[in-house]
């Protein structure tokens, strides 16, 4: 439904090029432009506790960790670390290898992180 709308919009505006002209404000160019952007662009925070353990990594040799491991050095719960961890996964910071226990080891893009 979407892509035909735009679709529809942009037919309209070939046709009447002399109304687009005149009546697109730059509001309305900048909605267009948002409308049809099919490429998302996602916003990455990194939480208080994710630059902590982020820090943490970076400052520590390039072994894998457990995230039980990290949470004890960092004197975090297990939950707390967890979490973040899945979130620095999932925002490409760190790498989760293997299963029972998971160990985590950072991303080109977690070394060069800076806070």
């Amino acid at each position: 439904m979407k892509q035909e709308f735009i679709e529809f919009v942009k037919a309209l505006m070939e046709a009447a090029p002399e109304v687009v002209e005149e009546k697109m404000t730059n509001e309305v160019k900048m909605y267009l432009e948002a409308l049809t952007d099919t490429e998302p662009k996602a916003k990455v925070e990194v939480t208080e506790k994710g630059k902590m353990i982020l820090e943490y990594l970076q400052n520590e040799d390039i072994t894998p960790r457990r995230s039980k491991v990290i949470a004890d050095a960092m004197g975090l719960s297990g939950r707390t670390v967890s979490g973040s961890m899945k979130k620095l996964v999932s925002e490409g910071f760190i790498e989760k290898i293997g299963e029972d226990p998971a160990s985590y080891i950072l991303t080109e893009k977690g070394k060069n992180y800076k806070n």
